[in-house]
């Protein structure tokens, strides 16, 4: 494998390299060390490049999951709050339903019981006044027939009523 050939380059250059005094160090020429890494780049296995694609691939395809799963979320949270604020609307709608409708109940109760007693108060007036139209044809009669005997005379029967 060409790599390990050029692996095995890298390590002669250090190996080779100067020393620097006191130190674990080594002073090696960078154009040298260069080129050994482009070569060793340019005879990666078509494998290994793949690989790396597709690691990329995978990472771009899970930040687009991971962004539409995200998008997703917010719009069912949205029509989430959406659904709980048309439940309430709908709650405060029907308990403001039941509210008119208990009025309106009571107002009709009121208004029945108002109907109720207007109708009694005139019956009431049309009883006494016919009380009092029947009191007077009473007395009318009566005195008709007082009147009426006193001018057939004293002797003479008083007249059949037709009653």
């Amino acid at each position: 494998m060409e790599i390990l050939k050029y692996v095995d380059q890298l390590e002669e250059i250090v190996d080779t390299a100067a020393k620097v005094p006191f130190s674990n160090k080594v002073m090696v020429n960078v154009d040298e060390m260069f080129d050994v890494i482009d070569l060793i780049r340019e005879n990666l296995p078509q494998e290994l490049k793949d690989a790396q694609y597709a690691l990329l691939e995978k990472d771009r395809l899970l930040n687009d999951a991971q962004a539409k799963a995200e998008k997703e979320l917010e719009a069912a949270r949205k029509e989430a709050r959406a659904l709980v604020e048309e439940h309430e609307i709908v709650r405060h709608a029907e308990i403001e339903a039941d509210a008119v409708m208990e009025r309106a109940n009571q107002v009709a109760l009121e208004v029945r019981e108002g109907a109720r007693s207007y109708a009694n108060d005139v019956l009431y007036q049309i009883e006494n006044s016919l009380d009092k139209a029947l009191y007077t044809v009473k007395k009318s009669r009566d005195e008709i027939r007082l009147n009426t005997a006193k001018k057939s005379g004293a002797s003479s029967a008083r007249p059949k009523d037709n009653d």
